[in-house]
């Protein structure tokens, strides 16, 4: 039995990044995201939902640029501060929850140094669908802690130790175990019999 909940957005979990913009004046501002997504490999392109009345999207579309940065577990409580606090109540909000930023080298947006990793973005499209504007960033370049690598140099979520939310409790949560191998684990079921 599943139980009916009526139109609902329950993907889980979702990805909580802060994209980064510039306000007018040049004050490095961020706002946190969980709508944020991979959306084409070729151009690298990511999308994120920005409400309309947010100064994220004023920023966006007068500097046609934006980051997102992906933060770790260990900065929770500020990420969430900077989801409930307005850039346009507290300019320096970034400053006060203690987070470092750096101009980004191609893009005209701040990059969230204190994230393992940032995406610089230029807004390729966007498209206004209801209460949010959906958000297409060509991704430019991707600055990754050196970390996060493994010593065989591949790059290791679990070293990333990426925050993701979950909508239906209002939590935050770290990955958990692998449990399997992508373009792998399916393949026995494709040589067994029915």
């Amino acid at each position: 039995m599943k139980r009916k909940l009526g139109p609902k957005t329950l993907v889980h979990p979702l990805p909580a990044v802060l994209v980064g913009t510039y306000s007018e004046g040049g004050t490095p501002n961020a706002m946190t995201a969980a709508w944020c997504s991979t959306c084409c490999m070729d151009p690298p392109c990511v999308g994120v939902a920005v409400r309309r009345e947010r100064l994220t999207r004023v920023n966006i579309e007068r500097t046609r640029a934006f980051t997102v940065n992906i933060p770790s577990t260990s900065l929770a409580a500020k990420v969430d501060y900077i989801g409930i606090v307005s850039g346009r109540d507290q300019a320096d909000k970034l400053d006060r929850a203690g987070m470092r930023t750096e101009r980004a080298g191609l893009v005209d947006a701040p990059l969230v140094v204190d994230c393992p990793v940032c995406l610089e973005c230029s807004l390729k499209d966007r498209l206004a669908i209801g209460s949010h504007t959906w958000f297409v960033g060509e991704v430019l370049e991707a600055h990754v802690d050196e970390q996060a690598f493994t010593s065989a140099g591949d790059l290791d979520p679990k070293l990333i130790d990426p925050l993701v939310y979950c909508s239906s409790d209002h939590c935050y949560y770290g990955l958990g175990a692998r449990v399997a191998r992508a373009f792998s684990a399916g393949k026995k079921l494709s040589r067994s019999p029915r």
